[in-house]
């Protein structure tokens, strides 16, 4: 914990759960790195902690909204936001927030409402690629009301604030891709990578088993898993019984099964320790059908992983350089993902170049960098953040 600064302000990060997944660690890297500046931060989430996967770090409150189920009539969803909203208000006031940021598109409306005559001033985020998600109409019309009268408007890259500008009335938008946290943090479950002499390890890491493209990465491993009988496939983060659009965990194993590759293809779990299984990787793929700014892709790269990414909507193509520091191959496109795949597997001196080069991300995001894009966006002083925090 940091003490407190001239220019100290309280600020409020607002997201829906501490659950596993890239939003939430921006968040709480966030919340780590303003604390470490001399500011004071509220985590507020509308879960409470039997859902969480991270941790707070020291330093940062916790305040819970709730109210979390409801009626599915209108006038019941109706009332239920306007508890909502009024829950937050209530927060804002109790932590003299001067700021609230809110991480997705659910909260970011929330906030604004909750924030309406206060002096907080509001920022709204978007993590993702907007026009991929399905959302609510009630919902996609109250964004494009209310997001105008944030003080400020997040995206990670170019054509998500072009979207935002176009769809959404955001005039006052910053472009803040995701940092590279250097060392990255590791904490629990920690579960060793299945290392095993004689084999290597094709890497693909997340929560959701359709947004991630697991479906389409299986299918290019089918492809070149007689030719390269050594190499298994592991998706760390995937649990058989998460379902997205109707694809589960347990599907990507049973059509594993169907292809004769069932011990080859290895699903973990959650893991904490996301560093080790980037070291044990042979090749890390991001088979995505979109994504906002892919942290494990950065990541990945950080640790100079060889990596194939899809050329998805969006992140990707302003990650990597095709043939400099990974392969960037056309989206949705398995048999191309299968010759990336086999180009690499087979070419220890190519995956070995590639993945030096992709270090050069270190530099690129930087976290004190990418953190004085956040401070601008907020208002708040910078301040000076601390070795330990940065760890």
């Amino acid at each position: 914990m940091s003490t407190a600064t001239p220019g100290s302000r309280s600020i409020c990060l607002f997201i829906g759960s501490l659950k596993a997944g890239g939003a939430e660690r921006v968040t709480l890297w966030l919340a780590r790195e303003l604390v470490a500046r001399g500011h004071r931060v509220t985590v507020l989430t509308h879960h409470g902690t039997d859902q969480d996967f991270f941790a707070l770090p020291p330093g940062v409150s916790r305040a819970v909204v709730g109210l979390t189920e409801g009626s599915n009539s209108l006038p019941g969803k109706l009332m239920l936001n306007i508890r909502r909203c009024l829950r937050v208000r209530a927060v804002l006031k109790n932590a003299r927030a001067d700021t609230i940021l809110a991480m997705m598109p659910h909260e970011s409306v929330v906030a604004v409402v909750a924030a309406t005559a206060l002096r907080t001033r509001v920022v709204v985020s978007e993590r993702n690629a907007p026009w991929h998600r399905r959302q609510d109409r009630i919902w996609t019309a109250m964004r494009r009301l209310v997001y105008r009268f944030s003080a400020a408007q997040v995206a990670q890259t170019q054509p998500i604030a072009d979207w935002l500008a176009q769809h959404a009335g955001s005039t006052r938008l910053h472009i803040i891709p995701n940092a590279v946290q250097d060392p990255l943090p590791s904490g629990t479950p920690v579960i060793a990578p299945p290392t095993r002499p004689g084999r290597r390890l094709v890497v693909a890491a997340g929560t959701k088993p359709w947004q991630k493209g697991f479906d389409l990465l299986l299918e290019a491993f089918t492809k070149v898993a007689a030719d390269h009988p050594d190499w298994d496939l592991v998706l760390p983060g995937l649990l058989p019984d998460r379902v997205e659009e109707g694809l589960s965990g347990q599907d990507i194993l049973d059509r594993a099964a169907a292809a004769g590759l069932a011990s080859r293809v290895i699903l973990p779990g959650h893991v904490g320790n996301m560093p080790d299984w980037y070291g044990a990787a042979d090749l890390f793929i991001l088979s995505s059908r979109f994504e906002g700014f892919p942290n494990v892709l950065v990541e990945a790269m950080s640790q100079g992983c060889a990596c194939v990414a899809f050329d998805c909507d969006t992140g990707p193509r302003d990650i990597l350089t095709d043939g400099v520091d990974g392969l960037l191959v056309a989206q949705g496109d398995t048999e191309a993902l299968a010759r990336a795949m086999a180009r690499t597997m087979g070419d220890d001196p190519l995956r070995a170049r590639l993945g030096e080069a992709a270090r050069d991300v270190r530099t690129r995001y930087a976290s004190a960098r990418i953190m004085d894009l956040w401070c601008t966006a907020l208002d708040v002083p910078q301040g000076t953040t601390s070795t330990a925090a940065s760890s």
